[in-house]
């Protein structure tokens, strides 16, 4: 049976699962598990070892509605997240409940006329170069975002994190990571496409300007582009910061965990076709469940040799999709490679605009 409110499933489409039942509802035990502030770490070691389908997002139980198509004339059940319909993998992090124990450093903002964002500035005020910052699926609000913000701007940067989703809008108030696949959730990431995005990173760009930070030659490939305007995007929002890379208008872009494949999911590109067109350098942070194309070099030889500039990719084998702004902070080699990832997100972004550029 669908239990949603007016949907209803054949069995024949959706059968009854008992196992999928218990795994509905073991997978959120083990999740507060995880998060007791003295085994956690170890609980989800060991998990995630011997039995880590308790790791995956949930997509309901087959019967549950969750994952099952409810479409008049539908046979058949959803692509569970992680599959072909989606951008994170079933073993991605969950939601993770924002930072409530700190006071950000920085203020949400206008950037625009219709644009808001979190902005914050390196400690003293001054500088002379900016990151945008492109959140994942879960928005403004999500994990430990804003905490990623201020740890880029203490490294000299006017940090930027435009709300694109708007109005602190995010994957929970459309079905949740859960029901990524769902109608809702997917006509939701649709309407974010590059056309409705690219205005509000222009903002971004323009902001930075508005503050000093050199935003000239924006349509100019390297060597030509000497922006002062770097770009960091999360899962989603490494779609995002491959787009921009595209464009010229930054200098560098970070991929964390990318998702590109957002790109043949809901917008009709191939992600090989996304890469070609990167123009700008690259650093690829893959998590062990992200595509093996990341790691193995396959997307870099696409962006080094159509556009001839250079990629650096940095492995996070032990992690899994997500973590940066995700992961558990009750676990010691998360938390580890959390900080490994800021670090060389910074140093990559500090390569290409340097002091006195």
């Amino acid at each position: 049976l669908d239990l949603r409110p007016g949907g209803m499933a054949t069995a024949s489409a959706c059968p009854f699962d008992p196992v999928g039942w218990a795994m509905a509802l073991l997978r959120p035990l083990v999740r507060i598990a995880c998060r007791l502030p003295v085994f956690g770490g170890l609980v989800e070691t060991l998990v995630y070892v011997f039995l880590p389908v308790l790791l995956e997002a949930d997509a309901g139980p087959a019967g549950s509605g969750g994952a099952c198509s409810t479409k008049e004339g539908s046979n058949s059940c959803r692509d569970a997240p992680g599959e072909t319909g989606s951008c994170c993998p079933p073993t991605a992090w969950p939601k993770l409940e924002a930072d409530a124990t700190r006071d950000p450093l920085g203020e949400v903002i206008s950037l625009g006329a219709n644009l808001s964002g979190y902005v914050v500035e390196p400690p003293g005020g001054n500088f002379d170069k900016a990151c945008i910052v492109v959140y994942d699926v879960f928005g403004m609000t999500g994990g430990r975002i804003r905490t990623i913000c201020d740890a880029i701007a203490a490294e000299g940067f006017l940090v930027i994190m435009p709300d694109v989703f708007g109005n602190e809008d995010g994957i929970d108030h459309h079905g949740g990571l859960a029901n990524i696949a769902g109608d809702e959730c997917v006509a939701w990431l649709q309407s974010h496409s590059w056309d409705t995005v690219s205005p509000k990173i222009l903002e971004c760009v323009n902001y930075a300007a508005s503050r000093g930070v050199r935003a000239a030659n924006a349509t100019l490939a390297p060597p030509f582009n000497e922006n002062r305007i770097g770009i960091l995007g999360f899962c989603w929002g490494a779609w995002v910061a491959a787009k921009a890379s595209a464009t010229g208008a930054v200098r560098c872009g970070v991929h964390a965990h990318p998702a590109w494949k957002i790109g043949p999911w809901i917008h009709g590109e191939k992600v090989e076709d996304i890469a070609a067109k990167v123009r700008v350098p690259a650093l690829l942070m893959p998590a062990s469940d992200d595509p093996d194309e990341f790691r193995d070099g396959t997307y870099a030889r696409i962006i080094e040799t159509k556009n001839g500039v250079s990629v650096k990719t940095v492995d996070f084998p032990r992690m899994r999709h997500g973590f940066i702004p995700r992961g558990s902070p009750d676990n010691a080699e998360v938390m580890e490679d959390v900080r490994l990832a800021l670090k060389e997100s910074a140093a990559f972004l500090n390569e290409y605009m340097p002091e006195g550029m």
